[in-house]
């Protein structure tokens, strides 16, 4: 038998001092638990939609910064140049914990078989 909310408080409200105290201890880890869950999920959206911004912006600009390493956020250019390490420390020195770069080739170079 399945009990319900009203219940499961009822004898919580019952227990000795201590054994409320674990209930209650356990209660807060499992809501630390939810909302770091909560955030994981949010934060892997921002993600996605920074990925997805910038997926767009290397589509709309890839002619501009042909041959050239990029730097984004989203859709917003940090940096961008020929030698990918120095583009890498400017977006460090920007303050971007984690760059995404991307080296923007010339599609029409890549020849088939």
């Amino acid at each position: 038998m399945q009990q319900t909310a009203n219940e499961v408080i009822k004898t919580i409200r019952a227990l000795p001092l201590l054994e409320k105290a674990k209930v209650y201890q356990w209660l807060d880890e499992e809501k630390r638990e939810s909302a770091q869950t909560i955030q994981t999920r949010e934060n892997a959206k921002e993600q996605f939609e920074r990925f997805r911004k910038a997926q767009e912006w290397v589509r709309e600009n890839r002619e501009k910064y042909k041959n050239e390493w990029v730097c984004l956020v989203g859709d917003k250019l940090i940096a961008h140049g020929s030698d990918a390490l120095k583009v890498h420390n400017e977006a460090l020195k920007a303050g971007i914990e984690t760059p995404y770069l991307e080296h923007l080739v010339d599609e029409s170079d890549w020849g088939g078989w």
